[in-house]
């Protein structure tokens, strides 16, 4: 089948090119545009059908000069007809012509019903619908055997990219929370109903005068309605509304047009359309709208209440995203709260632009008690992601997650997926009761609105199997690159040397964010302990809010010579290769990363008795594990790996098997799997 498109700007036109080169692999088709006289000279007899769908298109018809009307003239019927009758001469089969429901004049007011029978007599009520009815009359009339014309009187088409009455009803849903409840009825057809039913009078090769239409006949303040339900948001339909808008429907000009063209009523009989069992009719109006309003691109949202943890733990997502063609955007708080420094937060913002990745600043705080900051991102995140129309929406910590979660929910009725990463739960064992009474409480309570729920222990994948959400998943962590911390530069010299250290200390290396949660302080006091063995030595790198209080603590403790704060660093594979032991004392963690890199770097581990901690090193098998507040006990185990170096190289043999089990490798693949199963559901 060879079919020729005459029109190259149509919007239906162009739909129908694209819908038929997917349904009908066979078929070869072209398009040509009529602008000027140079289609005059294209040899239509190679092609078996001609689908006319140029013209000019509906405009203010009001006070417009002569010279306007002649031209809806020449174009809509002269052209119409001089191209049939050059198909018809060169042995074209058939022709099909773009006719419109204009035809049988424009709809009836509000209050007013119009409805289109077999035997209605067309009756243009202006020169643009009378041009459209006299090339109607004129391809019908040219109807043959030999050459078959299919004259098509469309009423109002919408879908992606259309354009007219429907964006500007798309647009009304985004802007109001109220409209009009008027009861009115219009036909109208979704574009790839309509592309369906010309490849259906096309393959069939039929002829005569067609009115399609979609399944259901729409009403306008529905439409409306339907649009904000898409969007997540909730429209309220009322007729208090009503009075005004008949009131407005009466008042002469611009006004009263404006009404009546948006709440009036023009429907064809449901028998006129049908065709073949209406099989066309493929997809419902609920669907459509759902079809229209969808991003041509599958979009994502990377969040988290700040930017360093999309820095420091999501970009692999981000990229296996890219790599499944979903378009990804990144909202977090980037002016303050992030661990990493703010120069390496801009670098990284710069860095996301550069790649094309769309940045929002939303402010959310890290303290649950800003509850200002906490209700202005909730509505940034919502207004963003209504208007972005998200496919996936996957964030990550306690406040975030909590933010996301409520900004997306309305949106998961319209197959937005919402993935949550809890990078440890705050009600972990042993933490304060307060804890479990307020974020037990709302981690459980959110579960519900969230279709994945990462979690990357075994102690919160256990508690999370309780919740109420749709999939839990264990992922070990955000995987880290084992190859990339096995590799040693080789200037242990020179790094010690500018930290002032020597060749023959025995240095104990911690990184992490200065704070309480860190719990450095602890390994400080071990320090202390430790006084009588002057070669061992304590790098602490990372800043943080705790940063002044370590400083009092090692003065008052006259560790001066024995304790080195570093501050922000990012040298850190360079730093494990210059230590002899790694440190990690933390209260509380999910999975730390700063303990794997240690452990794929070969450094013995000396960690504390906490979930995550656990779930990579067990007691005397990979390293050795202190409880949180055993000064003496931390002393003890920096001492045994400095004064045991068997043992300690044992423990790192152990570590190193271990840590395979987190590689970035396996991460990525469990990962690519979820979003992979997101798009299929």
């Amino acid at each position: 089948m060879n079919l020729l498109i005459t029109g190259i700007n149509s919007y239906i036109g162009n739909a129908f090119f694209e819908y038929a080169c997917k349904k009908e692999t066979e078929w070869k088709i072209a398009k040509i545009s009529l602008r000027g006289a140079l289609w005059k000279k294209e040899n239509f007899s190679c092609y078996d059908v001609i689908l006319h769908v140029a013209g000019k298109a509906h405009a203010d018809v009001g006070n417009v000069s002569q010279e306007v009307k002649e031209e809806y003239y020449r174009v809509n019927r002269d052209l119409t007809l001089e191209i049939a009758q050059k198909a018809k001469r060169e042995g074209v089969k058939q022709f099909i012509y773009l006719s419109s429901m204009i035809i049988y004049g424009d709809s009836a007011p509000v209050g007013k019903t119009k409805m289109i029978h077999a035997d209605t007599v067309p009756s243009p009520d202006n020169f643009y619908g009378d041009s459209k009815w006299q090339a109607d009359q004129g391809i019908a009339a040219m109807n043959s055997e030999m050459f078959k014309t299919a004259v098509v009187r469309i009423p109002m088409v919408y879908g992606k990219g259309s354009k007219g009455n429907y964006p500007m009803l798309s647009k009304i849903a985004d802007k109001l929370n109220i409209f009009p409840d008027i009861d009115n009825q219009r036909s109208m057809i979704y574009i790839e109903n309509l592309c369906e039913f010309f490849r259906e009078i096309i393959a069939y090769q039929d002829s005569g005068i067609f009115h399609p239409q979609n399944p259901e006949y729409t009403k306008t303040s529905k439409m409306v309605a339907t649009i904000a339900k898409v969007h997540g948001k909730k429209m309220h339909l009322t007729k208090c509304l009503n009075p005004l808008v008949q009131i407005a429907a009466r008042i002469p000009g611009k006004i009263g047009k404006l009404c009546n063209k948006a709440f009036g009523n023009s429907c064809y009989d449901k028998d006129i359309s049908r065709y073949r069992n209406n099989e066309y009719q493929k997809f419902s109006f609920e669907d459509s709208i759902k079809r229209t309003e969808a991003p041509s691109k599958l979009k994502a949202l990377m969040t988290a209440s700040v930017a360093s943890m999309i820095d420091l733990f999501s970009m692999d997502n981000i990229r296996i995203l890219q790599q499944q063609g979903y378009e990804v955007e990144v909202a977090a708080n980037f002016e303050f709260g992030s661990i990493t420094s703010q120069k390496r937060v801009k670098s990284f913002q710069e860095k996301l632009v550069k790649e094309g990745i769309k940045v929002y600043h939303v402010p959310i705080p890290r303290s649950i008690g800003d509850i200002k900051n906490i209700i202005t991102s909730y509505k940034q995140l919502k207004k963003i992601c209504r208007r972005e129309r998200y496919a996936v929406v996957h964030t990550q910590s306690p406040i975030g997650g909590v933010v996301a979660r409520l900004a997306a929910k309305g949106l998961r009725k319209t197959g937005t997926k919402v993935v949550y990463t809890a990078h440890g739960f705050h009600f972990y064992q042993g933490a304060p009761k307060k804890n479990r009474m307020i974020f037990y409480t709302i981690e459980k309570f959110f579960a519900k609105y969230t279709d994945v729920l990462i979690t990357i222990n075994q102690e919160d994948y256990n508690v999370a199997q309780k919740f109420a959400t749709k999939r839990v998943c264990y992922v070990p962590g955000i995987g880290i690159e084992i190859e990339k911390f096995q590799k040693n530069s080789n200037n242990r010299s020179e790094l010690r040397k500018k930290l002032g250290i020597k060749e023959t200390d025995f240095v104990v290396l911690s990184v992490g964010q200065l704070s309480k949660r860190k719990n450095q302080q602890i390994i400080i006091r071990a320090m202390e302990e430790l006084k009588e063995h002057e070669e061992i030595r304590y790098v602490i790198v990372g800043l943080g809010e705790c940063e002044e209080s370590d400083k009092e603590l090692i003065q008052q403790l006259k560790l001066d010579k024995k304790v080195i704060l570093a501050g922000y660093r990012s040298d850190i594979n360079e730093l494990l290769h210059m230590a002899d032991c790694f440190a990690f004392p933390s209260l509380q963690e999910g999975l730390p990363v700063a303990l794997m890199e240690a452990m794929a770097a070969g450094l013995p581990v000396v960690c504390s008795n906490i979930r995550g901690n656990k779930d990579l090193v067990t007691d005397r098998l990979h390293g050795r594990v202190i409880e949180s507040g055993d000064v003496k006990g931390y002393a003890d185990a920096i001492l045994e790996m400095k004064e045991n170096p068997s043992q300690a190289a044992l423990y790192c043999r152990n570590a190193g098997e271990k840590i395979k089990e987190f590689g970035n490798k396996k991460v990525r693949s469990i990962m690519e799997e979820i979003y992979r199963e997101l798009g299929r559901t």
